[in-house]
């Protein structure tokens, strides 16, 4: 931890001036200061003293700090904003928002997420920008006696040694009896607002039989625990900036920050390959196999590994290594023999492609054989393996090497046997079935998906598409028994996130009582992401959906994400929305999803920290946080302009998800893919989250 004497000791005068500002800012960790408490107040009072007309050249000028202290119009100021103080900031982003604070801590529950509960909770200030500089001295943390605290705490504690010191620093008994009364009335335990600002969100969710609305709000303490970890060296989040106008107006953390606000940057990071399918590969190399899966240096680690150039002491170690590095060698080999496969899953080939034409031997017999005698090809692919590795630089010596021929042999044997696995037929019944949209078009999706974080859409965005569509679909078909769309998977083809500037709605005039032109307020920095997905959708219901495909096409929204939807650009050659009433013939639809995209799956095991997080993310780079949902700050009540009868202030809930490669999906199974890859809403009353969907 950084020390306030450490820094006192800074013979530069200009670079002490800056690292003092620095370490008493709310972006930083907390500073030490045992021992110099009269040099951290001085810091703080000068702080809060230097303004534009009147700056500041020595933040441990004493001096200026007991003078600012003791005006009576400063202190006066100061006690004005306590009403102002909160624990999650209404006024963000938009600091439109007026006459309002909240201040709360998440109601208990025991659903695993992250969220404010998961760090203790602090104090911040919104209103009027031309206050902002009064509230620093009390506000700014610090540590004290290993504790992170800030000066209106003590006060609020009644600390003797910082009580004292206030007094030392000129201000008055009297003084300090007001100000200690004014943070017990005006900074209490929990204030929501009486009605909703017309320049807050509101979502709407089912709840019982009706529908509830909730208006996300951020936490102090979570954006401020981000900053703190974006600045430390030793952490391994990513992330990336954004820009906010009227700063100072927002809030004193994005006012210290001039704007430049930090959230976690992790995107989907899949582009779109189409040289990557099958008949681009074939016709660029004229081969068969993608020699790049086994001939890479990710592939070499792990045959070294295997081949013992890393030996472990304990058979217990070696044994859980050989297994882990044999599945790492399982997917590559999948990857290596994926054209085959994806030409294998072609039903109709082209008139060019007959497989009369095909000139090697083994991909003839692989096309044409029996699912169930693919297993006999075992050998004649792994000698197609092994000369692989030969013809290679970096691979040549693993190329029939005796501690990888029973290995390389078993995993091409697994693989083969997965291929050769008769597909059982399934009735899942009439109430069950499944709408599948491929390679749709999103462009201008919010890639924000909560304040905290940028990448993979909210959740909840996708799941309100979800419910939208629902909503709409019965409407037009007007049916006795209505359709429950109960949950959905998720695959991303591509995903182009971008950073851009948009003009606000014009909200006044240039020139007042005459006709003049409409002024917007300012510029607005967002994330937008243009992505091509494919989504499977569940549905309970007894009509048959084949018997409603047009009102199925004509109910589809075009809102998504904040974004628009649109139907694939060769909508008219290619059918783009399905229904299967099999979990069979899905499957064998969705398996060939091109091998450059991604599934996103539920995890099973959510983080509650951020240093959780950080150790899933790092550990597994196919880990990303996602907003899952929202944590309830209260029990939903009635509230002036909530848009349905009850209203509850919430915030945002992270969790993760796993993106999978197709190759994963494909050998995993059909009943692994309905078990764990769907997502569904829950309700309860502490939490409303997109979790996992179980049969």
């Amino acid at each position: 931890m950084t020390k306030l004497v450490d820094l006192l000791e800074i013979e530069d005068a200009a670079v002490k001036q800056a690292v003092l500002k620095k370490w008493f800012m709310p972006y930083t960790a907390d500073v030490e200061v045992d021992g110099v408490e009269e040099y951290a107040l001085t810091v703080l009072l000068n702080l809060s003293s230097h303004h534009k007309g009147d700056k500041c050249n020595d933040w441990l000028d004493e001096e200026r700090a007991k003078k600012h202290l003791s005006n009576a119009k400063n202190f006066d100021s100061s006690l004005a904003e306590l009403k102002w103080f909160h624990t999650h900031n209404l006024k963000f982003p938009d600091c439109r928002v007026r006459e309002q604070r909240l201040i709360a801590k998440p109601l208990p529950t025991d659903e695993v997420f992250i969220s404010g509960r998961s760090l203790e909770s602090s104090l911040g200030w919104a209103h009027n920008s031309a206050f902002y500089r009064h509230v620093l001295w009390l506000l700014n943390p610090f540590s004290w006696q290993s504790k992170s605290t800030n000066i209106l705490t003590l006060i609020r504690e009644g600390n003797p040694i910082w009580l004292d010191l206030l007094q030392s620093f000129g201000l008055g008994v009297e003084s300090l009896v007001v100000l200690q009364k004014a943070i017990n009335v005006q900074v209490p335990d929990s204030i929501f607002p009486m009605a909703v600002s017309s320049y807050s969100k509101q979502l709407r969710f089912p709840w019982s039989d009706d529908y509830i609305s909730i208006t996300p709000v951020v936490n102090h303490s979570v954006q401020r625990e981000l900053e703190i970890r974006a600045r430390d060296k030793e952490g391994k989040l990513s992330f990336v900036t954004s820009s906010l106008p009227n700063s100072a107006s927002i809030g004193n953390l994005c006012g210290s920050l001039g704007g430049y606000m930090k959230a976690m940057n992790y995107p989907l990071e899949v582009k779109l390959a189409p040289e990557a399918n099958l008949a681009a590969s074939r016709n660029k190399s004229g081969r068969y196999f993608d020699d790049y899966q086994v001939t890479n240096y990710k592939i070499c680690q792990v045959l070294n590994r295997l081949s013992g150039a890393e030996p472990l002491k304990t058979k217990k170690q070696r044994d859980k290594a050989r297994n882990v590095q044999s599945k790492l060698l399982r997917k590559q080999i999948a990857l290596w023999m994926l054209p085959l496969i994806e030409l294998r899953d072609r039903a109709d080939l082209a008139p060019s492609e007959q497989l009369s034409e095909h000139d090697d031997t083994l991909a003839r017999d692989f096309l044409t054989l029996p699912e169930s005698d693919l297993k006999s090809l075992a050998t004649q692919f792994n000698h197609r393996l092994h000369y692989a590795f030969q013809s290679n630089n970096f691979t040549h010596k693993f190329a029939y090497h005796p501690r990888l021929l029973q290995v390389v042999k078993s995993q091409i044997v697994w693989v083969l046997n997965k291929m050769s696995k008769p597909s059982v037929d399934d009735d899942i019944g009439q109430s069950e079935q499944y709408i599948y949209l491929s390679s749709m078009r999103v462009q201008d999706a919010v890639a924000m998906s909560c304040p905290y974080l940028c990448g993979a859409p909210s959740l909840t965005a996708i799941w309100g598409f979800m419910h939208h569509y629902q909503r709409e679909f019965n409407k037009l078909v007007k049916s006795d028994s209505a359709c429950d769309f109960s949950s959905f998977s998720f695959f991303i083809r591509s995903e182009h996130i971008r950073s851009t500037a948009k003009l606000t709605e014009p909200n006044s005039v240039a020139a007042k009582r005459t006709v003049s032109n409409a002024k917007r307020p300012t510029i607005r920095s967002e994330h937008l992401s243009d992505l091509e997905i494919d989504m499977v959708i569940r549905v309970n219901g007894n009509e048959r959906l084949s018997d409603y495909l047009t009102e199925l096409k004509a109910a589809l929204p075009t809102a998504f994400s904040g974004g628009y939807l649109f139907q694939p650009s060769n909508s008219s050659e290619v059918n783009w929305l399905t229904t299967f009433r099999s979990q069979s013939e899905l499957f064998h639809t969705i398996k060939g999803a091109p091998a450059y995209g991604r599934w996103l799956y539920p995890s099973d095991q959510q983080p509650i920290n951020f240093d959780e997080l950080e150790d899933k993310v790092t550990s597994d780079s196919d880990i990303i946080p996602v907003s899952i949902g929202y944590h309830l700050l209260e029990m939903p009540k009635q509230r002036d302009n909530a848009i349905t009868g009850l209203h509850a202030y919430s915030e945002n809930a992270i969790g993760i998800a796993k993106r999978v490669h197709p190759i994963e999906v494909r050998f995993s199974g059909r009943s692994h893919y309905f078990d764990r890859a769907f997502w569904s809403l829950e309700c309860n009353s502490e939490t409303i989250l997109i979790k996992n969907y179980r049969n």
